[in-house]
């Protein structure tokens, strides 16, 4: 397996779901969208996260051609922010924090606090009516500055 910062196949999902938060979040309150809105905000960072942990695996499909398909593997699978912020290498996640804390109009944005107020969006936003959930807990304008900065941030990655 062969790990390349960012992961190219991982970052091309992510920038979908990016696209389709920029096309939801434009839509003026009130639309009928805060769900997919919530979901696709919350899967984009959760793919530019993984994007910056996974591996290429080279399955092959015909030996004498030497053939192969290429899949990616993240570090961890599953949907906690924080866990898969912590399978990335260390001294990416310092400059992500650094940065992240430095590029902000307010006086303190920490990264790990932000991703870990976002935890359950992702299930939340799916069965919203279950027992015990409240979407209103989540910081729409919180989502598009983690959403917005990871997308800037793997977008400048050189690649490695």
């Amino acid at each position: 397996m062969k790990q390349e910062i960012p992961n190219y196949q991982v970052k091309d999902s992510a920038d979908q779901y990016m696209e389709a938060w920029k096309i939801l979040n434009k839509l003026p309150p009130g639309s009928g969208v805060l769900l997919p809105l919530l979901n696709t905000g919350v899967v984009a960072i959760e793919l530019y996260l993984k994007s910056m942990s996974s591996q290429d695996v080279h399955t092959p499909i015909d030996e004498e051609d030497g053939i192969s398909v290429v899949t990616a593997i993240p570090q961890q699978s599953g949907h906690i922010l924080n866990i898969i912020f912590n399978k990335i290498p260390e001294e990416y996640q310092c400059v992500i924090k650094e940065l992240y804390a430095s590029n902000s109009e307010q006086e303190s944005r920490d990264f790990n606090s932000d991703i870990s107020n976002l935890e359950g969006a992702f299930m939340q936003s799916r069965y919203p009516y279950e027992q015990g959930f409240d979407i209103t807990t989540f910081d729409i304008e919180k989502l598009d500055d983690l959403c917005n900065f990871l997308s800037d941030f793997v977008s400048n990655l050189p690649k490695t």
